[in-house]
């Protein structure tokens, strides 16, 4: 599985209230920083193949955290 770097401008972004707060709470107290989150290799964001902008598979939260912190590019696999 190979993860390509995706404009967040292409992504369709969740809203915060499609989103649960506990998980949303658990990836901001992480010991680990938001791009090693993004950049995981045993959890890759997944986006649908179409157009844009790109529904989001796996990694939804991370996505809206991404948005929120002004993240232009993350890293993300096709499905």
């Amino acid at each position: 599985m190979e993860t390509v770097p995706v404009k967040m401008s292409d992504i369709k972004i969740p809203k915060r209230s499609e989103l649960n707060e506990a998980k949303l709470r658990s990836l901001q107290n992480s010991p680990d920083s938001l791009p090693s989150l993004l950049h995981s290799k045993t959890d890759p964001i997944y986006l649908y193949r179409g157009t844009p902008p790109y529904e989001v598979g796996s990694g939804r939260h991370r996505v809206y955290l991404a948005a929120q912190s002004g993240i232009k590019l993350i890293p993300a696999v096709f499905t």
